[in-house]
């Protein structure tokens, strides 16, 4: 267990004796509810550390590897706080396992009830007043009026299909169009339902994307709470600079154009003007392109029309009183919320063209094509450093006793091992860290294989080379394996190279939906998935299915991300820092811990990872790199990888039942 230097909890005379006595209590519960249930140090370790931090208000970072049961560890002294903690995650598949899996277990086995709420961003529920304005105005499908006849919570992941884009935008639930108590479907109101059940709740369950929307609204979204939990924490300065970013497109502003017509009746001449204006700038920002993105560093006056006419249309919306209109069951009320919303809307382009017109250095802009010729674009403003808005907006919550960030992969191979995560999401001052090592034994049942000889992955024979030596090893470990590229364009060529070859099912990311695709590889024998991005984490597959994990090479961000260029043009220009050390290698080494992570899922599972970039043993930072990984026996001879799946093979046959 790694100390760092800051305020850590050293051993457990630093906590009060009877608090922990609790908590290994609960634990002992658990055991005793599941005979299947090891009890982990490092899980009852990490568990002390969290109820420390509630206890005292500090904040905690802690990286668990796998197997720990890092969800547990945190939700038992949440359980027995008293308080009202909220768990925010990056994933689906973790809020459910929250939900339907961990929460019940400790609702099980301690002697009080907890009440819990899933709560999601408003955008997910269907809005009944919204609906039924819509179908008023437009044809609806049978399929979604049958479903909101019938549809107990209004989510729309209770769906079997996905509604049109725009048939959602107009019929979800909306706070800039919402007449609240005074709707007269307000208490039917299912997004008003999990506001009410979150207002009694204990713990709330929710995303990063919402937790942040809450805090840049000043808690508007969220009731009050003690004490925040952030798992998947590697995910949140991302989340964030979506969260706090803008953007405008050819396809919104057509969309506003429709809206102010259709909804307010507004002039023809104003919209005819933003339409007029918008051809002319997407016109001139089409005609600079070069490639797919193009970077805006300099003023663009041709979007200071566009912004003028936005400003007019705003200007107009903002005005009206609607008293022409019969106020009827709230008919101006209603059109001034429809007013509202679309200035909401103005107010987020207009501040993408100010910041055209106007470059800061405190935001990158970029303008991206959405079809091959460029006639649709669009343009997104996000800001370089978000740690000040997690730090301003979130962390100093009024109400907020202690914060919790934890995830599989925070820590990195410095002198604090941390430093590189808290600087990202604006984490200053003394906390408790500590790293909790996962309780499976990776030396015994797990290699790394590090070909020697590889070329550089930069050498135009990379590609042909790393072809040869994937079909090689798929060959010794029978299919059963991911196979995971940095990006989709090696993907592609290697599958077309390999695929028809291998003597195993093969299908790759895009070739069907993803969740469809995980199912297929769990049911297939020997199958082999070849992946990208989405596949490095997330995703679990435990047992014999999954013996294999092939990596082309170190996942270093590729350049044309206009935000990573940018984040590292700003360290370059500052002489403290070095751009690589202390941005770019902190998160490969975080992406690498990722893509690694999918192999070995419980302590039964074996099997050995490859990685084909010769950069981990030629260079100095590769052996760093390396360091950070689970402790997998390193190899770099296939005889030694044949011999290592020959063993798994007979222990496989030795634990097979006698028919």
């Amino acid at each position: 267990m790694t100390q760092p230097a800051e305020d850590v909890i050293s051993d457990k005379a630093d906590k009060p004796a009877e608090e922990l006595k609790t908590v290994i209590s609960v634990f002992d519960k658990i055991k005793q509810k599941m005979p299947r249930y090891e009890s982990r140090d490092s899980q009852i370790h990490m568990g002390e550390s969290i109820q420390y931090c509630f206890k005292t208000g500090k904040t905690g970072i802690f990286e668990a590897g796998t197997g720990v049961g890092k969800s547990l560890a945190a939700l038992v002294p949440a359980a027995l706080s008293g308080k009202r903690v909220v768990v925010s995650t990056a994933t689906i598949s973790l809020q459910e396992q929250y939900i339907h899996k961990d929460i019940p277990l400790i609702q099980d086995v301690i002697d009080k009830k907890l009440s819990v709420a899933l709560l999601k961003g408003r955008s997910n529920y269907v809005g009944l007043r919204r609906f039924q304005d819509h179908m008023r105005e437009e044809h609806v499908d049978q399929e979604i009026i049958d479903w909101v006849e019938e549809t107990e919570f209004g989510d729309i992941s209770e769906l079997e299909f996905m509604p049109h884009f725009e048939t959602w935008q107009e019929i979800n639930s909306n706070s800039d169009d919402c007449l609240r108590n005074r709707c007269p479907h307000f208490k039917d109101c299912f997004y008003f339902e999990t506001r009410r059940m979150a207002e009694k709740a204990d713990i709330i369950v929710v995303n990063h994307a919402l937790l942040l929307a809450d805090a840049a609204s000043l808690g508007k979204i969220l009731p009050r709470y003690d004490h925040l939990i952030l798992d998947e924490a590697h995910h949140l300065r991302d989340i964030a600079t979506e969260t706090f970013s803008s953007s405008i497109s050819t396809n919104g502003v057509k969309r506003l154009a429709g809206r102010a017509q259709r909804r307010v009746s507004a002039p023809i001449t104003l919209v005819d003007h933003i339409q007029r204006d918008a051809n002319d700038f997407f016109h001139h920002l089409s005609n600079m392109f070069e490639g797919k993105k193009l970077r805006i560093r300099e003023p663009i006056v041709e979007a200071k029309p566009l912004l003028d006419s936005m400003q007019d249309l705003r200007d107009w919306l903002e005005r009206q009183e609607f008293d022409d209109i019969l106020d009827v069951d709230m008919a101006r009320d209603r059109m001034k919320l429809k007013a509202k919303a679309l200035m909401t809307t103005i107010d987020g382009y207009k501040h993408c063209l100010e910041l055209i017109c106007q470059p800061s250095l405190d935001w990158v802009v970029w303008a991206e094509k959405q079809d091959f010729s460029a006639a649709k674009i669009k343009v997104t403003a996000a800001p370089l450093d978000v740690s000040e808005h997690i730090h301003d907006a979130l962390l100093n919550k009024p109400g907020l006793e202690s914060t919790i960030f934890m995830s599989a992969t925070l820590a990195t191979d410095t002198e604090d091992p941390f430093g590189y995560f808290k600087s990202s999401v604006g984490v200053a001052g003394k906390v408790v860290q500590d790293q909790f090592p996962s309780p499976f034994n990776f030396q015994e049942k797990s290699v790394l294989y590090l070909p020697k000889g590889m070329p550089n992955p930069n050498s135009p024979n990379y590609l042909f080379a790393i072809a040869d030596r994937i079909e090689e090893v798929l060959e010794i470990s029978k299919g059963r394996a991911f196979v995971l590229f940095t990006s989709r364009y090696a993907l592609n060529k290697i599958f077309d190279m390999i695929s028809h070859k291998l003597p195993y099912e093969a299908k790759k990311q895009g070739d069907i939906p993803r969740s469809k695709l995980v199912e297929w590889f769990k049911s297939t024998p020997n199958a082999v998935l070849f992946g990208t991005a989405s596949f490095w984490e997330g995703v679990s597959v435990d047992g014999e299915q999954l013996s294999c994990v092939i990596i082309d090479r170190i996942p270093f961000q590729v350049p044309d991300d206009p935000v990573y260029e940018a984040r590292c043009e700003r360290i370059q220009a500052d002489q403290e820092k070095n751009w690589f050390m202390d941005f770019a290698l902190p998160h490969a080494i975080t992406r690498l811990k990722q893509g690694v992570g999918r192999l070995i899922r419980t302590q039964e599972d074996t099997g050995m990872v490859t990685i084909l970039d010769p950069r981990l043993t030629e260079k100095f930072y590769g052996k760093r790199m390396v360091r950070c990984l689970p402790p997998m026996r390193v190899v770099h001879g296939i005889d030694t990888v044949e011999d290592f799946f020959k063993n798994l093979e007979v222990l496989e046959q030795e634990s097979e039942p006698v028919s």
